[in-house]
C-alpha cells in the first residue's frame, strides 16, 4: 500500500471515530428543532407549566406494539419523542416505560388498564389484512389514573396528555349549566361537544324555570326557539348578578333547510340583553365568502348532486386570533347567522372585544327569508363589509331586573367585582354534530367555555393545528389569470426553450458553412 493510500485509510477512520466519538457524547441529549411557521410541535407555555409544577412522580405507561406498519411505526417514534421532551420539562418528575404487548401477560395488563385492542389495517405480501394491535397510554399520579386509549393522530396529543395531567392535579370538576326547555339543541345534538367536554367539566342540563345553582362556573345558552318566561330571564339576571359568566349563542332567525324559508323569533330576550349592553338583530347574515350545500337536480331523466355555494352559511375568517376564544384559529362556519350590535356596552362603560366578522363582501337580509341557494345573487346583495358576528362582552354589567321585594330578599348582600364575562355569537347551531366537519367549530365552542370558566390555560394548546391554513380569498380576475397561467404557461416555455435550442442551432450550422471555405484553403496551403 502506497503512502497516500495509508495516509487516506487514517483520515476515514479518523473521521469514523470522530463521528462515534460525537454520537456517544450527544445521546443522553435531547434536542429538537421546530421550524414549523406557528411552532406546531413545540409544547406551549401552559404544558410547560404544568409539567414544571408536578410535586411527585408521573408514571405514563405505554402500550404501542412496535411491528405495525406506517403511519403507525411514525406515531410510536414520534410518541416516545414527545414523552422524552416531557420528562425533560417535567426535570425528572415524569417517567414513561413502553410496553410491546405481545403475550398474553402484557396483553391482560394492558386491558386490565383500560387500553383496548384496535384493529388496524397492513399490508403483508401485497395482501391486505387486518391486525390487532395496542395503542394507547396510561397516566398515574398520586393513585389517580388517566387513560389515553387509542392514539392514532399526534394532532391532538398535547391537549389531550395536558387535560388529562391538568385533571389529575385539580381533581376536582367545574359545574357548566346548559340552558334546555325552550328548543334549545340537547347533548344527542351536540355529542362530540359533550365528550370533549365532559373530561374537564361537569355538564348539567338546566331548566331556568329554576334558580341556576351559585356552585355553576358558567352558563351556556344555545339556539333556543320558543320565548323564554318571565321567570326564566330573572334565573338568568340572577344567576349573572352572582356569577357573571355566561355566552348567549343564537339567531334570531329559525331557519330550516328543507323548506329553504325562515322566520323571525320572539325570544323575550331584547330587554335582557339590551341591559347586558349588547343586542342580536332579526336579520340573516349573507357572505360571498361562503360554504356549499349539496343539492340534487334532475335533468334529462338522470339524478345527481351538485355541490352549490350558499352565501348564508358564511365562512368568516376574519377573526381576532389574539384574544382567547379565536386565538389562532383561521376560519369558523356560522350557518344562518344574525348580526350583531354592541352599541349599548358603550353607554355603560363596558369592555367590548369583537371576535368575529364576516367578510368584505357581505349583506344582510330581512324580513322575508328565501334560502334557496340556487336563487340569482347579484353584487348588488353583498355591499356591506365586516359585520359583526361575535364579540365578548366584560366589566360590571348591571341588573336587568329592577329591585323588587323578592329580589331584595335574595340578594341584598351580593358584592360584585366588577369582572363579569359575556360572550355573545349571532349563531349556535355551528356547535352541532352537522357542522363539526370544520374542526375549528369545535375549538371556537370549547374555547369559549374555558374563557367563562377561566381555565384558558389549555385554550392555547387547543389552538394549535396541523391543518394547513385556508387559501385567502382573491377575485374573479386574480383567479382567472392564474388558471389560464398554469395551464398555458408549461406549453409556452417548452415552445420557447425549443424556439431558442432552435435557433442556436441554425447559428452554429451557418457558422461552421461560413468556415469550411477558409479551412479548405489553409489546408491547400499546407499542402503546397
Amino acid at each position: 500500500m502506497t503512502k497516500t493510500a495509508r495516509d487516506s485509510s487514517a483520515q476515514i477512520l479518523l473521521y469514523l471515530l470522530i463521528v462515534i466519538f460525537v454520537n456517544v457524547v450527544v445521546s443522553g441529549w435531547f434536542l429538537r428543532v421546530d421550524l414549523t411557521k406557528e411552532h406546531v410541535n413545540t409544547f406551549s407555555r401552559a404544558t410547560e407549566t404544568l409539567l414544571g409544577n408536578l410535586k411527585d412522580k408521573m408514571i405514563v405507561r405505554v402500550y404501542f406494539n412496535s411491528d405495525l406498519p406506517s403511519p403507525y411505526n411514525s406515531n410510536r417514534r414520534a410518541l416516545i419523542d414527545m414523552l422524552q421532551e416531557m420528562r425533560s420539562l417535567s426535570n425528572g418528575k415524569l417517567e414513561y416505560e413502553i410496553f410491546d404487548p405481545t403475550g398474553d401477560a402484557d396483553v391482560t395488563k394492558a386491558t386490565s388498564e383500560g387500553v383496548p385492542q384496535v384493529q388496524v389495517q397492513v399490508v403483508n405480501n401485497d395482501k391486505l389484512e387486518v391486525k390487532r394491535a395496542f395503542m394507547g397510554l396510561v397516566i398515574e399520579y398520586r393513585a389517580k389514573k388517566e387513560t389515553i386509549p387509542v392514539i392514532e393522530d399526534l394532532s391532538n396529543f398535547e391537549y389531550d396528555m395536558a387535560s388529562r395531567i391538568d385533571h389529575l392535579i385539580n381533581p376536582n370538576k367545574k359545574t357548566i349549566a346548559f340552558a334546555q326547555g325552550n328548543g334549545e339543541p340537547s347533548f344527542a345534538d351536540m355529542q362530540k361537544v359533550e365528550e370533549a367536554l365532559s373530561s374537564r367539566y361537569n355538564l348539567a342540563p338546566t331548566n331556568l324555570s329554576t334558580p341556576v345553582p351559585d356552585s355553576t362556573a358558567a352558563l351556556i345558552v344555545v339556539q333556543p326557539t320558543t320565548a323564554l318566561s318571565d321567570s326564566q330571564l330573572y334565573n338568568i339576571d340572577q344567576f349573572m348578578m352572582h356569577r357573571g359568566r355566561a355566552a348567549f349563542l343564537l339567531s334570531m332567525s329559525n331557519a330550516n333547510m328543507q323548506s329553504q324559508f325562515a322566520t323571525n323569533l320572539s325570544l323575550n330576550l331584547a330587554q335582557l340583553f339590551s341591559d347586558y349592553g349588547f343586542g342580536i338583530k332579526k336579520d340573516l347574515v349573507r357572505d360571498a365568502v361562503c360554504a356549499s350545500v349539496s343539492i340534487v337536480q334532475r335533468e334529462g331523466g338522470l339524478t345527481f348532486q351538485t355541490a352549490i355555494p350558499n352565501p348564508y352559511i358564511p365562512i368568516v375568517s376574519d377573526l381576532d386570533k389574539n384574544f382567547t376564544v379565536t386565538q389562532n384559529l383561521h376560519q369558523v362556519i356560522l350557518p344562518f347567522v344574525s348580526e350583531v350590535d354592541t352599541s349599548a356596552a358603550q353607554a355603560d362603560h363596558l369592555e367590548v372585544t369583537p371576535f368575529a366578522f364576516s367578510s368584505e363582501h357581505s349583506g344582510i337580509q330581512t324580513g322575508f327569508y328565501n334560502l334557496d341557494p340556487t336563487a340569482h345573487f347579484t353584487q348588488d346583495m353583498f355591499q356591506e363589509h365586516n359585520l359583526l358576528l361575535g364579540a365578548a362582552i366584560s366589566g360590571k354589567i348591571k341588573t336587568a331586573i329592577p329591585d323588587s321585594s323578592r329580589y331584595a330578599q335574595r340578594d341584598t348582600g351580593r358584592l360584585r367585582d366588577g369582572d363579569e364575562r359575556i360572550v355573545v355569537m349571532g349563531n349556535g347551531n355551528f356547535a352541532r354534530d352537522a357542522f363539526l366537519s370544520n374542526p375549528e367549530n369545535l375549538s371556537v365552542f370549547l374555547n369559549i367555555v374555558d374563557y367563562l370558566s377561566d381555565d384558558i390555560g389549555l385554550v392555547s394548546i387547543r389552538a394549535k393545528t396541523f391543518l394547513p391554513p385556508p387559501l385567502d380569498p382573491v377575485s374573479d380576475s386574480v383567479r382567472n389569470f392564474t388558471k389560464y397561467s398554469i395551464v398555458g404557461f408549461p406549453p409556452f416555455l417548452v415552445l420557447a426553450v425549443g424556439l431558442i435550442y432552435w435557433r442556436k442551432s441554425v447559428k452554429r450550422r451557418r457558422a461552421y458553412r461560413s468556415s469550411l471555405p477558409a479551412k479548405a484553403q489553409k489546408e491547400n496551403e499546407q499542402v503546397n
